[in-house]
């Protein structure tokens, strides 16, 4: 029998504790993932039964302190390295100002044991483009507190990423 509860989303003061931070680094809901570097897209990806093959990336340098970044889909890096701890998962969810902007952000789940400086997609589908401060607050890292411990813990290829 698989027991159920409800779920658990940290709050700020839980967050302070579980990861050892001050509360700035926090915000309503969830810990601030900064803008850290922008790449461009320079090649197909594979996915495959078999494995992978990432695209190439080249990386875009910012101007006085901004990223212009015209439409379409951009790699990202966040600034911050995050450790999950065992029992929990995190979810990053974009800023509601990037929407607002013409901006979406996509993730992945930042699985039980996740060690490392996530990433994610920026697609611009403003027809103007946006300028994006390097180092901005671009989403927040939501922690949910799941049913128990695992014994899958993340150490997949992405393991301590940097």
């Amino acid at each position: 029998m698989i027991m159920v509860s409800r779920m658990s989303v940290l709050t700020p003061e839980d967050l302070s504790r579980l990861f050892g931070i001050d509360l700035d680094r926090i915000d309503c809901a969830g810990l601030k993932l900064t803008l850290g570097e922008v790449y461009k897209l320079e090649s197909r990806g594979v996915l495959s039964k078999d494995g992978k093959e990432l695209p190439h990336y080249s990386l875009i340098e910012p101007y006085n302190g901004y990223y212009y970044l015209l439409p379409g889909p951009y790699y990202i890096k966040y600034n911050e390295y995050i450790k999950i701890p065992n029992g929990y998962i995190g979810l990053a969810i974009q800023r509601s100002s990037l929407i607002r902007m013409g901006v979406t952000l996509y993730t992945a789940v930042w699985d039980p044991g996740y060690e490392g400086r996530g990433s994610g997609l920026i697609v611009v589908h403003n027809p103007h483009g946006v300028a994006i401060e390097k180092g901005v607050q671009v989403a927040q890292l939501v922690i949910i507190k799941m049913t128990g411990y695992t014994k899958k813990l993340y150490r997949g290829s992405y393991f301590r990423e940097k």
